[in-house]
């Protein structure tokens, strides 16, 4: 069980009754993803998800608090493909959503990128209620090219001050991330002049929109009927959608064809239609964002996230200790590195 959890499993499942006012309850599964770990449980006949995440720390995101939020809003104004929200526990650190049977896909149609767009559109078109604008900024939003630009620096510089010194690590920043970094900023920097957009220029809130971050694919469930459930959303908030989308194409998770990439593009610029600068800003900013991913990867580095991934249980092979999964998420973020310097973006022109 989770190591912020009471370590005596039955005082656990004793709270779990309690908050689930049951009479029986037991847990059928667990999962572990990147920060949080999910128990399936069946308390009277019912079956719940159960989030646990890990303790709240000062001046992080409180993941609880934002997820939490997010599904009363969603259950709110019943927006579709979204579990219901059951109850909550902010000392224990729960919270408690339907349990969808089904399986996280890893094959994609057609029709699998369609229900994505359609969920991005129903979020999209909530920006005008009152009960919308309460809402935070998405984590990390990226409203402006400087901001992205700081993002992507600040990561590099933390990961180049770690006080645990990698050579291997230190080597590719350096000499081959640095170096792509440096041409990819000024491509956009003169992209965004040639087309009047200001670089340091925060997006005018009427072409921000409401985004769940951190999605796609590996983070649904497809029902026995075809039909994708979406979850997760410990990020979501206020952004420039042009993020959410790089990051739809960028997810390391997200094995997209193609056909299914320029299907994403062509369904996420609809949705977004009204910015008449949505591609132009796509455009310029798609292989930086895919820098910020390669960094992303080498977040196992870093003590504090190794300790979450510890919480969540996501490596359960004891033989895959940390050096030999920091390695690994090297090789990872090198192979991106050469995706960013070879591959053109999707979207063709401007």
């Amino acid at each position: 069980m989770p190591s912020s959890q009471p370590n005596n499993q039955t005082e656990q499942l004793d709270k779990l009754k309690s908050l689930l006012a049951c009479e029986s309850l037991h847990v059928v599964a667990k999962k572990g993803g990147g920060n949080s770990v999910v128990l399936c449980v069946e308390a009277d006949a019912n079956k719940w998800a159960v989030k646990s995440y890990p303790p709240y720390a000062p001046l992080q995101r409180d993941r609880l608090a934002a997820e939490l939020m997010v599904y009363q809003f969603l259950n709110q104004h019943q927006i579709p493909a979204v579990p219901q929200l059951k109850t909550f526990s902010e000392t224990d650190r729960w919270l408690v959503i339907d349990w969808i049977d089904g399986n996280v896909p890893e094959q994609y149609s057609a029709s699998d990128v369609e229900q994505c767009v359609q969920f991005i559109r129903s979020i999209h078109q909530l920006n005008s209620l009152p009960a919308a604008k309460a809402l935070p900024l998405a984590a990390e939003a990226c409203l402006s090219l400087t901001i992205l630009l700081n993002q992507i620096k600040q990561r590099l510089a933390r990961l180049q001050s770690l006080p645990e010194k990698h050579a291997d690590l230190n080597a590719f920043l350096e000499n081959e991330f640095s170096v792509v970094l440096e041409k990819c900023e000024q491509r956009a920097m003169n992209g965004f002049l040639a087309n009047k957009i200001k670089p340091d220029g925060e997006l005018s809130k009427d072409k921000r929109s409401l985004i769940p971050a951190d999605f796609g694919f590996h983070n649904s469930i497809r029902d026995v009927a075809g039909k994708l459930y979406f979850f997760d959303f410990d990020y979501f908030g206020w952004d420039d959608p042009v993020k959410l989308l790089a990051d739809i194409l960028w997810h390391p998770k997200m094995q997209l064809t193609s056909e299914q990439k320029q299907q994403f593009i062509n369904g996420v610029a609809d949705v977004y239609s009204s910015d008449p600068k949505f591609l132009t800003r796509f455009y310029y900013t798609w292989p930086l964002f895919g820098l910020r991913w390669a960094l992303i990867l080498l977040n196992e580095f870093i003590p504090a996230f190794w300790q979450n991934r510890q919480h969540a249980g996501t490596y359960d092979d004891l033989a895959q200790n940390q050096a030999e999964t920091q390695m690994m998420q090297l090789q990872r973020a090198k192979a991106m590195l050469k995706i960013v310097q070879e591959i053109e973006c999707p979207y063709e022109t401007v």
